[in-house]
């Protein structure tokens, strides 16, 4: 058995980062890139005014209420390069480009205009106010983003900008998932005495679709060593990441740590002093990685997000990949026994944090509602309400 900080260490330690793919922006948004990507231009490409007004040169506006003629007018997108000369004015639109020999803009509630001509109601006017100057984003030949750039909304819209519209990102991990149990029964069919309805699945495949992963394969297997091997390799055989619920425990029928022992695969480390969520087996062979999480759904689910989950964001390139943690103050008083770290499922709201009822490890209803878990060591088995506690808030 080990502890939840070595689990977490084992996990990094024996997980690879993915081979990389190209995709385009928008199909690639929520990856990793794996290369530096360079501006083929500057951005902007050209002298631009930040604000609607009229476009001077800041050294004709020698006193407040200065009177200048309108030379012309500049909007965005208009082609043609223009220039003015000294002592006039140009109207000017935001984004639209600059005229040579203007040297700032005034913003038009500053300005008046008559016959005309315009009134600068503004003193003094300081060189470059409200420009955009050529690669005051990026310079041409510059790294835009740096390889291990999450790929966010924000991101896209400034590879678009740069005519960018295919990059190099970490591909995402395919996952295989085994499903064991004889006791489970698909969704719709009918149930008979001393079954359950199987959700380990679902509720796994909705957590992948979560991170973006959506390459995802179920399998179920009879409670069989034979039949457990024959699917394990299977699903090795085409996923990077094989995820097994249920098996695992020390019953006559958990077979799935003997099937993996069968395959040939390496046993990382199985069992963590942790509650709930004990029982999980990670193991390894070259090319895949296998999780067996526990059969109870709160177990498992806890076990996803604070082992596999990081482990599936690094194989994705990610660099920040456990639960963001934070301290924060909680609102009740709370206690256990015990030498396992607990983590319970908790809901944060105005800045402190409840444990929620229903922490047994099969109660699923509680986590439908949780928005963090309660990290809570053996060196903390008592708080009362207000100290600080460890909080890791799950993903939305």
């Amino acid at each position: 058995m080990v502890t939840v900080d070595e689990a977490k260490r084992r996990v990094l330690t024996h997980t690879r980062t993915l081979s990389a793919e190209k995709r385009t922006v928008l199909n690639a948004v929520g990856y990793v890139l794996s290369e530096n990507v360079l501006a083929g231009f500057s951005l902007p490409s050209f002298r631009q005014s930040s604000m609607d007004g009229y476009a001077v040169l800041h050294t004709d506006i020698i006193h407040a209420d200065v009177v200048l003629p309108i030379a012309g007018e500049s909007k965005a997108g208009k082609a043609e390069k223009v220039s003015m000369k000294p002592g006039t004015a140009f109207r000017i639109f935001t984004g639209a480009p600059v005229p040579d020999g203007a040297t700032a803009v005034v913003m038009q509630e500053n300005t008046s205009v008559a016959n005309g001509n315009v009134t600068i109601g503004e003193y003094p006017v300081p060189e470059n106010k409200n420009l955009r100057n050529i690669g005051q984003q990026i310079r041409e030949g510059d790294i835009a983003l740096p390889s291990g750039t999450f790929i966010s909304a924000g991101t896209a819209g400034f590879l678009k900008g740069l005519n960018i519209d295919e990059i190099p990102v970490f591909r995402k991990p395919k996952i295989g998932i085994l499903v064991t149990g004889d006791e489970l029964v698909k969704t719709g069919e009918t149930l008979s005495h001393g079954q359950v309805y199987e959700s380990n699945s679902s509720m796994l495949v909705a957590a992948l679709k979560q991170e973006g992963i959506t390459d995802v394969e179920i399998y179920y297997s009879e409670d069989d060593l034979s039949a457990t091997v024959q699917s394990l390799l299977t699903l090795s055989e085409r996923n990077d990441v094989v995820i097994a619920t249920g098996g695992v425990s020390v019953g006559d029928y958990d077979y799935v740590g003997k099937a993996l022992e069968t395959i040939g695969a390496e046993t990382i480390f199985y069992k963590i002093r942790q509650k709930p969520g004990k029982p999980l087996l990670f193991a390894r062979t070259e090319n895949t990685n296998f999780y067996a999480l526990p059969g109870n759904p709160a177990s498992s689910l806890v076990c996803y997000y604070e082992y596999v989950l990081p482990a599936l964001r690094l194989m994705s390139g990610r660099k920040e990949c456990f639960l963001p943690a934070y301290q924060l103050p909680i609102s009740h008083a709370y206690s256990f026994r015990g030498e396992r770290d607990e983590f319970l499922k908790a809901f944060v709201s105005n800045g402190k944090v409840t444990s929620l009822e229903g922490q047994e490890s099969f109660a699923l209803r509680s986590f439908a509602i949780a928005n963090a878990l309660i990290y809570l060591p053996v060196s903390q088995q008592t708080v009362q309400a207000g100290d600080m506690v460890e909080v890791h808030l799950l993903p939305f």
